[in-house]
């Protein structure tokens, strides 16, 4: 059957071949959204005619509807249509999955980078470790020196007070020893 016999015998027996004008294929979204545009537009064309006449179309009606939107024309528009709609879905879609992948690089990256932290961080623990024991020892070892030099410059038995004097920063007595006064020469 040709497709004008098929048109005709569609119009009569009151059944629309465009699904088979439109898609061309079962894997064919244009065309399957060029047809959800087409009934989009019929439902709109029968809700219009319920809301301004508070009736359902006419057949009259019906067949105009039919044959105005069963032109070359018409439905290239919802052909043209369906692959705007189509490709705005895919843009939208290629940015969602872009932007997953980014969030999930970023995570990634920042898991990496807080690991590598961690790790500079382990290493860096024992060094300053390291530099606190060593100068606990250096202090202790100046502390030892001083100590001795105040036992060989004052004795034994004073070396105690003479410390205590010097942490509470007194200033130091004078001694009399002979050996410090220059006597007048005779």
């Amino acid at each position: 059957m040709k497709a004008s016999n098929v048109d005709a015998t569609a119009e009569d027996n009151s059944y629309n071949f465009i699904y088979e004008k439109l898609v061309e294929s079962d894997g064919d979204i244009n065309g399957m959204i060029a047809y959800a545009l087409y009934k989009r537009e019929k439902i709109e064309f029968i809700r219009s005619i319920l809301s301004k006449y508070s009736r359902a179309p006419t057949e009259e009606e019906r067949k105009s509807f039919y044959v105005s939107s069963n032109t070359d024309a018409r439905l290239n528009a919802y052909r043209i249509q369906a692959g705007v709609i189509a490709r705005e879905f895919l843009e939208i879609s290629l940015e969602e999955k872009v932007k997953e992948i980014e969030d999930k690089w970023q995570e990634g990256y920042l898991q990496g980078q807080i690991g590598s932290d961690l790790k500079e961080i382990k290493r860096f623990g024992p060094g300053v470790l390291q530099g606190v024991v060593s100068s606990w020892i250096f202090s202790f070892s100046v502390a030892l020196v001083l100590l001795a030099a105040v036992v060989i410059r004052v004795g034994p038995s004073d070396a105690f007070n003479e410390v205590l004097r010097v942490i509470k920063s007194e200033p130091a007595k004078p001694e009399m020893h002979p050996q410090t006064f220059n006597e007048p020469r005779k």
